[in-house]
């Protein structure tokens, strides 16, 4: 694609959260011993957080107390434009944090997609969100 920047339209923060409570599967990346690891999950948002819910196992040691990015995107061919969400920020695992905000994000719906319990929440605490939209280029 031969998308110029001046053509690539910055959201704002608020349109960023918009799209991110209009949608309900997103990517987390992690770093796993310098290797790049991207996870679908089903997730929930609130101003604060994105807030997912998974099995023990390798997204939720990698995703522990560590920088992670979280991130959402369409393209939709039917209006010939495309978007994307990221957010930035450290993850923390609340499945028995006792804290306000922790307590508050385990009253979201999140329902995952995939089989099995998930019975484990991971918060990723936003630092940053930012966002971008673009027209398609004809034959995309």
């Amino acid at each position: 694609m031969n998308t110029s920047a001046a053509e690539i339209e910055v959201l704002s923060e608020e349109e960023c959260m918009e799209l991110l409570r209009s949608r309900h599967v997103g990517r987390v990346a992690v770093v796993d011993h310098g290797q790049p690891l991207i996870f679908p999950v089903n997730y929930a948002t609130d101003d604060r957080a994105v807030v997912f819910r998974t099995a023990p196992g390798m997204k939720l040691q990698e995703a522990r107390m560590a920088r992670v990015a979280f991130e959402i995107d369409e393209v939709d061919t039917a209006t010939g434009t495309a978007w994307s969400v990221l957010v930035k920020g450290v993850a923390y695992e609340i499945t028995e944090a006792l804290d306000h905000l922790s307590e508050r994000l385990r009253e979201l719906v999140v329902e995952p997609m995939a089989p099995g319990e998930r019975s484990n929440w991971v918060a990723v605490v936003r630092h940053e969100i930012s966002g971008r939209r673009f027209a398609l280029e004809s034959g995309s």
